[in-house]
């Protein structure tokens, strides 16, 4: 009997501590705060920086230089994943969530061996 409850305490304990988000948790529009990398805020105006997500599974990006993409993403556990369809050649490209909150999304990259981390706030 004991290992019964064990058991059973253990099978509802588990998905409570399995750490994922869905594509819901980002809906909306988001306004870069910060940038990051290696820890040293970079020389941009994160206002520039923008990211919406629709529940059609959609996204869309703009960043300084006039920079922008848009398509499809998916969230797996703790990685967004993005495919851009405005750009041609464009390949799956992954990021991880750091931090997500109802007014909060915290997102980590690599540009080549050094990370950047970009602090978002829902508007």
């Amino acid at each position: 009997m004991r290992i019964l409850i064990v058991v059973f305490a253990l099978l509802t304990i588990l998905p409570a501590c399995q750490s994922g988000y869905q594509p819901a948790d980002l809906q909306g529009n988001w306004q870069a705060v910060a940038i990051t990398e290696e820890g040293t805020p970079l020389a941009v105006d994160p206002s520039q920086i923008e990211l919406q997500f629709t529940p059609a599974d959609r996204y869309t990006y703009r960043s300084t230089l006039n920079y922008r993409e848009a398509g499809s993403f998916y969230v797996d556990g703790t990685y967004l994943f993005t495919r851009d369809t405005l750009n041609q050649a464009s390949t799956e490209k992954a990021v991880e969530i750091l931090k997500l909150a109802n007014d909060t999304l915290q997102l980590k990259m690599m540009d080549g061996d050094k990370e950047r981390l970009l602090t978002m706030v829902k508007r």
